[in-house]
């Protein structure tokens, strides 16, 4: 299905739903009700926000896995590699810096402060470089929204001096279909790409085994597009995973998803902000997300919706 006839049958009436629905209020906690959020951090990781429905695990690498809960066993998508490097990263003066050594001992577990929703749960995990950045990560779990989760990654320059930031990778995320099918190749997933990058390319589709798109959202691009859906969303017949940000207003970024190593299914969210941050100065990136579902495209994009309502 091309983007047009998508379009067509539904984006219009997702995009209508967003701007004429009523805003949902997002209430105060009341008094003596507590969430059903579930957490534990072990000390050398992860970290785990436990849904009736989803299990979020905080790797010590920084990467997050999403597990859809069934009765006959957690189903999932993701597959991150592991060690140093592995997980987000930025980059400063051509350098990658990703070697951050994440210290959960001296995680920050609270309630939510009410973004979505009255009830909920939040962890803060801090993480050092050898350069002398620090990170914190940042996850909170709603009781309303059991199946998304909301992220944060703040770095903060703890040099003394200048730390230009030229390019940052978030939310960073390898799939692989043959986790809950042996019999398939780890791309052979279905995907939604959010961006209206090049008119007349396939918004949905079974990924191929060369497949590569970068997503740009908001930026310069081809005959002035660039603009879209936030999201990227990828399913089987058995489970499925979505990411994108939660701002309100549109940003220049991009959701690249590309098959890379391993036959594997790389998708991630990147920036390139320009800054140079003062000694003591932080970036925070925009507020992202993961979703783990049962279905189609159509469920993350729901969440989406509800989610921004809020």
């Amino acid at each position: 299905m091309n983007r047009r006839q998508w379009l067509g049958q539904a984006g219009i009436a997702l995009v209508a739903g967003l701007a004429g629905c009523k805003r949902e209020g997002s209430p105060g906690a009341q008094p003596g009700k507590v969430s059903s959020v579930d957490i534990g951090v072990n000390r050398g990781g992860p970290a785990i926000l436990q849904t009736a429905s989803a299990e979020f695990r905080v790797l010590p690498s920084g990467n997050i896995q999403a597990f859809l809960r069934k009765p006959n066993g957690d189903l999932t998508l993701d597959d991150p590699a592991s060690g140093s490097g592995a997980g987000s990263y930025l980059v400063s003066g051509g350098k990658q810096i990703s070697n951050f050594t994440f210290d959960f001992g001296q995680s920050i577990a609270s309630d939510v402060k009410g973004k979505i929703g009255p009830l909920g749960k939040r962890i803060e995990m801090p993480a050092s470089s050898p350069e002398g950045i620090l990170k914190t990560l940042t996850v909170e779990s709603y009781d309303d929204f059991p199946n998304l989760l909301m992220v944060t990654e703040t770095y903060k320059n703890m040099t003394a001096k200048d730390l230009p930031i030229d390019r940052v990778v978030a939310n960073r995320h390898r799939l692989n279909a043959s986790l809950v099918d042996r019999k398939v190749p780890p791309y052979r997933m279905w995907s939604f790409q959010g961006s209206s990058y090049k008119w007349g390319e396939n918004i949905i589709e079974e990924i191929p085994a060369k497949f590569s798109q970068p997503n740009l959202m908001g930026g310069p691009t081809p005959k002035g597009l660039g603009g879209g859906i936030p999201v990227v969303a990828f399913w089987t017949d058995k489970v499925g995973i979505g990411m994108g940000h939660l701002e309100l207003l549109p940003l220049v970024l991009s959701l690249p998803v590309k098959v890379g190593s391993g036959n594997r299914v790389d998708a991630y969210i990147e920036l390139e902000p320009q800054i140079t941050l003062k000694p003591g100065e932080s970036y925070s990136l925009p507020q992202s997300f993961i979703s783990v579902y049962e279905g189609d495209f159509y469920k993350p994009l729901q969440m989406y919706s509800h989610a921004l309502q809020r």
